[in-house]
């Protein structure tokens, strides 16, 4: 959690439940597999068959596991003994190397280059950085994360600590100018997937009473989930989500749309689109009945890894919710913008620095909820010059 955090849609991020039970940003280790082997298959790697990548990281993890049995008395809970994403990752170098010398340095690159490509969340990187590692057992791992990115994990007091915030109803965001005369808006599960277990549930809502208390009324809180199917069930189970929070979830391309029926079914007060990072152009395809706010950007991270980005994406998706009254947010341009078919060069390697962008492209807007929740509040502190 971070009571200040660099994202631009908000103020500050809480996670009462760290990790995530997978999606298209940390897949499957199955899905890594198989993309190995499809790789290699195309570039014509001699004798590679189906199935050789699991073979391959099965042996390398075994190795691993015999390593850390001599430097360690015990595993710890994230060392897991099996070919998991986690692991994957970990290992990726040995494998790089183990597939240098049997099938040539070109193969090598290439079963490197697909694990690289295929993790691209910045809350599983973190958790890789910073947790349990079988390449590494002898690492202090930062105890307020999930052992392993996969081994989601829950705490309780969180939102509670959240809530105590201060109030920022009326104060100046003067870096931030788009956040002006805005309750402080929290950020809810960006280190993981609150909703990735339904076991979880009983504690959520446990936890959520503190975003009702007096102190948590204040705020807004902005819930995102890639599993607005189980955002649904929960905000069933609880008589619907409360009305300071934004029922949210992601779509990073046309194969994601779907997620977008899925929130529309969520007993909330008012709905947001993250489309980033985006993928693909999704604006021909959206359908913005019952959502009130879309947060477009580009994808960040090495240049050589990530996904061009044309910024008539963006504008598509701006005239789109022009037409259709849905306030539109444009975050970021990511690491390669192009127009016109022409990549752009900016300072900033994320593409978040609007004072690089064309005029016309600063468009950083809120749904009308957003500025009436509290409105008597505003409106007294206009009269009393307090809030």
């Amino acid at each position: 959690m971070s009571k200040n955090t660099p994202i631009q849609w908000c103020d500050g991020t809480v996670n009462p439940v760290m990790g995530c039970g997978g999606c298209e940003l940390y897949p499957k280790p199955a899905e890594i597999l198989a993309a190995i082997d499809r790789r290699m298959i195309q570039e014509g790697v001699a004798s590679w068959k189906l199935g050789r990548a699991r073979s391959l990281f099965t042996e390398l993890v075994e190795i691993a596991w015999k390593r850390l049995l001599d430097l360690i008395e015990k595993p710890g809970p994230g060392h897991i003994n099996a070919v998991t994403t986690t692991n994957i990752y970990h290992l990726r170098k040995r494998f790089a190397a183990r597939v240098t010398e049997q099938y040539g340095t070109t193969a090598g690159s290439s079963g490197l280059g697909v694990i690289t490509n295929s993790l691209k969340c910045y809350a599983a990187k973190l958790h890789l950085n910073k947790s349990y590692s079988i390449e590494n057992p002898t690492r202090n791992p930062n105890k307020g994360y999930a052992s392993t990115f996969e081994q989601v994990k829950t705490f309780s007091g969180r939102l509670q600590a959240a809530a105590a915030w201060s109030d920022l109803l009326g104060t100046d965001r003067c870096n931030e100018p788009w956040l002006k005369d805005l309750p402080r808006l929290i950020f809810v599960s960006d280190m993981g997937d609150a909703l990735s277990r339904v076991r979880d549930f009983d504690f959520l809502q446990r936890e959520i009473e503190d975003t009702q208390a007096e102190s948590g009324r204040r705020h807004l809180w902005l819930w995102l989930s890639k599993r607005p199917q189980l955002m649904k069930r929960f905000a069933d189970k609880i008589g619907g989500m409360p009305n300071n929070f934004c029922a949210m979830t992601t779509v990073t391309s046309d194969e994601t749309l779907h997620r977008v029926d899925s929130l529309r079914e969520v007993d909330a007060s008012v709905r947001g689109l993250s489309l980033e990072p985006l993928w693909t152009g999704v604006a021909d395809q959206l359908d913005l009945t019952g959502i009130d706010w879309v947060i477009c950007g580009g994808e960040s991270g090495a240049k050589n890894a990530v996904t061009p980005f044309p910024i008539e994406w963006a504008t598509d998706l701006r005239a789109l919710c022009q037409e259709q009254g849905v306030a539109f947010f444009l975050k970021q341009l990511g690491r390669r913008p192009s127009q016109d078919g022409l990549e752009l060069s900016l300072a900033d390697s994320h593409g978040g620095d609007w004072n690089e962008w064309d005029a016309q492209l600063r468009t950083r807007e809120f749904p009308t909820y957003f500025h009436n929740y509290r409105q008597e509040k505003v409106l007294s502190a206009a009269n009393t010059g307090r809030v």
